[in-house]
């Protein structure tokens, strides 16, 4: 057993899972641990706000399997309830490190600066919100936490929290080498049950679909389940969140499935499946389209993280991975042979792009994105109409907030989503509104030498509200300058009003070394199909609530 510095045993945890840098704001409670962090190889990333912090180290999280955020105790701190809120509903694996006040403070001065009711409120704030949490304010322990919450956040895919006081930065903690390895997997005797059942269920199948979600990327089994899909010539389908976990190049993928709102052949096709292997979906409000996704028990098959369900037969302890490796073997060696399924011809939803070259369309944005997707570059999207439209995108990088939804991810997660694959330059879509809580991250992507290509979809509104409810003065936002803001922080940028001036700009952004944002100025009433059936549904329920 040898003696290390906690922080130095703590970075070398965050080196040895692959992260190459962390994200944060410094303050003075954790100043210690950035100045531990600066002896080591990791880039420090300095963001604007804490919000942004979280947005960046999930997004970063989501392809690298591990983000990191660095945070002062209080003030900072709480600040990062929001984004690592998002984190845990969409299963993001970020860490987040807050310094806090020196151990002999807690019961001798319980007024310091930042402090909120007791010194203890910060921690338990964030039990709400992370998987683990550890206060390693013992030496003797210090280890054996640190492990524990590396080991359950990235197993379960899920924030930690990790607090260390001032004076335990630098304390010599006791170390045993090597360290507990992270890992999803875990042996059970009722995988190969499930697995056998889920087999079982596909020869008496003349119509199966598999339905990929999130957790297909989060768990990195991207490759194996290509591997299941092409072994049986599955049709395939993704979810809201789990957009582009399937590649949407491949033969076999048919579209996003997303209920009523979603393209009504994908719908049909789906629910008159006799078997939906739903691999990785966790059937929340919207990836079951608030609940208007007609998947009949008896036809379903749900595999996630946590379990494997099959009709009214529940399988516990029993990881993903394993049942998705032990498919593979399974119809590889007795199955390939006797089952072979169609896959169905079915056309994208047509966006329809008004013949009236004055006013520039959403559907022209997208088409002309289209053209210009590769694997040069990954999307990342905010939400509202340009998360609702960006499903019309084609790309195997998708990053959003499906699920819960929050407003100025776009800009921040942009950043992240460099930084952990920088060979891919982020195209991001943001509205106005989630633009103008978070956009003057812009300045963090310049400063880094970042270089995204930014579509501002401008309407001057919430517009997705307004459908939702009907169109109110509270829904109507200043028309700021974005392209000039682009330009006044060391970027570039054009603001589009036309088709031709949309082309143009995006041909300008191409070629752009730098950050270069687009300005594209739409009607409020320009909606997505998919969006214009969204805001129906949820309308109806606030125009209720309204008249009740």
């Amino acid at each position: 057993m040898a003696n290390k510095k906690l922080a130095e045993y703590l970075f070398d945890r965050i080196q040895d899972a692959g992260v190459d840098c962390t994200f944060g704001i410094p303050g003075d409670f954790v100043l210690p641990v950035y100045a531990a962090q600066q002896k080591t190889n990791l880039k420090t990333v300095v963001m604007t706000h804490e919000p942004s912090v979280g947005y960046a180290a999930d997004a970063y999280a989501r392809l690298r399997g591990l983000g990191i955020a660095l945070v002062t105790y209080g003030a900072g701190g709480l600040n990062m309830i929001n984004p690592i809120g998002l984190a845990y509903a969409e299963e993001s694996p970020v860490l987040v490190i807050s310094g806090s006040p020196e151990t002999r403070y807690r019961s001798q001065k319980p007024h310091l600066h930042h402090c909120v009711k007791t010194f203890d409120t910060q921690y338990n704030v964030f039990k709400e919100v992370t998987e683990s949490q550890a206060l390693l304010h013992n030496p003797v322990t210090a280890q054996a936490e640190i492990d524990r919450v590396f080991s359950t956040t990235i197993k379960e895919s899920r924030p930690g929290y990790l607090e260390i006081p001032r004076d335990m930065v630098n304390y010599d903690i006791p170390v045993e080498e090597p360290a507990a390895p992270c890992s999803m997997e875990s042996e059970s005797p009722a995988t190969e049950e499930a697995v056998n059942e889920i087999i079982e269920r596909l020869k008496n199948a003349s119509k199966p679909v598999l339905f990929a979600g999130a957790e297909v990327r989060r768990f990195k089994l991207q490759d194996k389940l290509v591997a299941f899909v092409q072994a049986l010539n599955l049709p395939v389908v993704t979810s809201i969140l789990g957009k582009a976990s399937f590649p949407e190049s491949h033969p076999n993928f048919i579209g996003n499935y997303f209920g009523q709102f979603g393209n009504p052949k994908v719908k049909e096709y789906v629910e008159s499946s006799d078997c939906i292997i739903s691999i990785g979906t966790v059937l929340t409000e919207m990836e079951a389209a608030g609940y208007t996704a007609k998947l009949p028990i008896e036809n379903l098959i749900q595999a996630t993280a946590r379990e494997v369900v099959i009709g009214h037969h529940s399988y516990h302890g029993v990881d993903l991975k394993s049942v998705v490796e032990t498919l593979i073997q399974k119809c590889t060696a007795k199955v390939k042979p006797t089952m072979r399924f169609e896959i169905p011809s079915i056309e994208e939803e047509a966006l329809v792009i008004s013949p009236d070259a004055k006013q520039l369309s959403v559907a022209a944005m997208i088409e002309d994105l289209n053209g210009l997707l590769n694997n040069h570059y990954s999307v990342v999207s905010d939400v509202g109409g340009c998360l609702y439209a960006g499903l019309s995108l084609r790309t195997d990088i998708f990053i959003a907030p499906g699920y819960y939804s929050s407003m100025g991810f776009g800009v921040p997660a942009g950043i992240g989503a460099y930084l952990a694959d920088p060979d891919r330059r982020p195209i991001i879509l943001v509205g106005d509104g989630g633009f103008q809580m978070t956009g003057m991250e812009i300045s963090t992507a310049v400063k880094l030498g970042i270089n995204p290509i930014i579509i501002v979809f401008n309407n001057a509104s919430y517009a997705m509200l307004k459908f939702i409810d009907k169109q109110r003065d509270y829904y109507d936002l200043a028309r700021w300058d974005y392209a000039g803001l682009a330009k006044a922080v060391g970027g570039d940028g054009i603001q589009a009003t036309t088709r031709d001036e949309f082309k143009k700009a995006l041909e300008i952004a191409r070629d752009s070394n730098g950050l270069f944002l687009i300005d594209a100025v739409i009607s409020s009433e320009d909606i997505s199909p998919t969006l214009k059936r969204l805001t129906d549904h949820f309308g109806a329920k606030v125009r209720a609530a309204l008249a009740s």
